[in-house]
């Protein structure tokens, strides 16, 4: 029987696994690997300079993993928007022009979002102290 705490935690150097985790096939297989790897490298590389064009993309993609894709800068002059509808709908009527990318305008539109939420958090924070400020004051 393992040695508990009443809270049932375990006492300080007792385990509920004494014997530590069971040893498993794939880290037997690991160590095979491990231990030949570097001979199958070579065949697959020799392989792949023999025209082996599916061993040849094993190397390539093992060299060079293939590309993300990733979008390309965008300038946007967006006109003085006194709140966060007024810039969404900017941002939507450039996607109408075809000035931008429909899915950078998604992006765009999330963020302004994003930002005018921290924005009316801060607001409500400053009211807050505000309000605690006053209420302290009265108490005086």
């Amino acid at each position: 029987m393992t040695d508990r705490l009443p809270d049932g935690r375990f006492r300080a150097g007792m385990s509920g696994n004494p014997s530590g985790r069971p040893k498993t096939e794939s880290v037997r297989l690991r160590a095979t690997l491990a231990e030949h790897g570097e001979d199958v490298a070579k065949v697959v590389l020799d392989a792949a300079l023999a025209g082996d064009l599916q061993a040849a993309k094993l190397v390539l993609d093992r060299i060079s993993p293939p590309l993300k894709a990733q979008a390309a800068p965008v300038r946007l002059d967006l006109p003085n928007c006194e709140n966060a509808t007024a810039t969404a709908a900017a941002i939507i009527h450039a996607v109408a022009d075809g000035d931008l990318p429909p899915d950078i305008a998604a992006q765009l539109v999330t963020a302004a979002g994003t930002l005018a939420r921290i924005i009316e958090i801060d607001g409500l924070k400053d009211r807050l102290e505000s309000l605690e400020w006053a209420i302290k004051e009265q108490k005086k």
